[in-house]
């Protein structure tokens, strides 16, 4: 049903020279995808990486002023799941065709960040105090490009706290 707008509502819109700034940023969602994307790229993932469900979800989860420095994708024991760091938070995705687990972590619970490697493979370990996540990669590029990046945001937020009580 439609109703009618408040006084207050046709008194905002009114306003002569002034911009609004309760208006939704919009933006361009093509873009936004090519950007994510290129993002990836960047961050190290490849080929089939990049075409998983995990990957062309991701769009629909990261914000238009967000930016991600490292994302791993590999197998944990649910299946193929993805890892994504960003300047902001730290996202656990994994998106099956009926259902998709979504985790968001801060940097301030991060503990750390464990990789190893043996053979062809990897195993990158996020450690926080919430939850333990584990994938298995082949992807030995983007797995460091995660950890390096995790390690820097770590180290920043240590820094920024000290400064606090300093």
């Amino acid at each position: 049903m439609y109703t009618t707008p408040t006084s207050g509502y046709l008194r905002r819109s009114l306003l002569v020279n002034k911009q609004r700034t309760d208006l939704p940023v919009t933006i361009d969602p093509v873009d936004h995808s090519r950007r994510v994307k290129k993002e990836l790229r960047d961050a190290g993932l490849r080929g089939t990486g990049l075409m998983r469900l995990e990957s062309r979800y991701l769009p629909h989860i990261i914000h238009p002023d967000e930016h991600i420095g490292g994302a791993i994708g590999g197998y944990n024991d649910n299946g193929f799941a993805m890892l994504v760091a960003t300047d902001r938070r730290i996202i656990f995705l994994d998106k099956k065709p009926l259902f998709i687990e979504e985790d968001e972590v801060t940097y301030n619970v991060v503990s750390g960040v464990k990789f190893t490697h043996a053979g062809f493979g990897s195993i990158v370990t996020l450690h926080t105090r919430i939850k333990d996540y584990a994938l298995r990669t082949l992807n030995q590029k983007a797995a460091l490009n995660f950890v390096e990046y995790i390690e820097s945001r770590s180290l920043e937020r240590e820094d920024m706290d000290y400064d606090q009580y300093a």
